[in-house]
C-alpha cells in the first residue's frame, strides 16, 4: 500500500492526536510494511541474522529521519533498500580494514561456534563469495523480485551494468555451487 494511502488513513488520528503520536504511528506502519523485505535483503547480503537486523534498523533510522525531505516519499522501500546496501558495503569495507590490522593469529578462529544451518547452505555460501554489487543485484532480482530498472534505481547504476552484474554473478554462483 502506498504511503499516500497510509497518510489518508491517518487523517482521523491527525485531527485528534498530537504530532509526536502521529509520527510514531506513521513510523510504526512504515517499519512493519518495509522491514521484512529489507531484513531478507540484508540477510542475503551478509548471511548473519544479527548483523542484518542491525543494518535494517540503522538504515530505517537514517531514511526515516529524512522522510520529510525525500523526493519520492512513496518510494520509501527503495530508499530503505539502498540504505541497507550502503551500510552493508561500509560494514564489509570496515571488516577488510580490521582484518589487515589484526594480529597474525586470529583469536576468533580459536573459538568454535555452533553450526549455523543457514550459513552452511551451499547456495548462501556461494552467494557470500560474490562481490557485493553482484550479490546485491542477484538478491534484489531473485529474492526481492525487483525488475532490472528497479535494481538500477536502488543501486544507482546503469541498466546495462545491472544486466552485466546479474549475468556474471549467476555464472560465478553456478560455478561456486558446482565446486561445493
Amino acid at each position: 500500500m502506498k504511503l499516500a494511502r497510509r497518510l489518508e488513513r491517518l487523517e482521523l488520528v491527525q485531527t485528534v492526536a498530537p504530532l509526536a503520536v502521529r509520527n510514531e504511528v506513521l513510523l510504526d506502519r512504515l517499519y512493519r510494511a518495509h522491514a521484512p523485505t529489507a531484513l531478507r535483503f540484508a540477510l542475503m547480503l551478509t548471511g548473519e541474522r544479527e548483523l542484518s537486523e542491525d543494518l535494517v534498523q540503522e538504515a530505517f533510522l537514517r531514511v526515516a529521519a529524512k522522510l520529510d525531505t525525500l523526493r519520492e516519499p512513496d518510494a520509501f522501500g527503495a530508499y530503505l533498500t539502498r540504505a541497507v546496501a550502503n551500510l552493508a558495503k561500509s560494514h564489509f569495507r570496515h571488516q577488510q580494514v580490521v582484518a589487515r590490522h589484526e594480529r597474525t593469529i586470529d583469536i576468533s578462529a580459536l573459538v568454535v561456534h555452533p553450526v549455523d544451518v543457514v550459513a552452511s547452505d551451499a547456495l548462501l555460501v556461494a552467494l557470500r563469495r560474490l562481490p557485493m554489487r553482484q550479490r546485491a543485484t542477484i538478491v534484489l532480482r531473485y529474492y526481492n523480485d525487483a525488475s532490472h530498472e528497479e535494481i538500477a534505481q536502488v543501486l544507482d547504476i546503469p541498466l546495462g551494468t545491472v544486466k552485466s552484474l546479474l549475468s556474471r554473478g549467476l555464472a560465478k554462483l553456478r560455478e561456486g555451487i558446482r565446486d561445493a
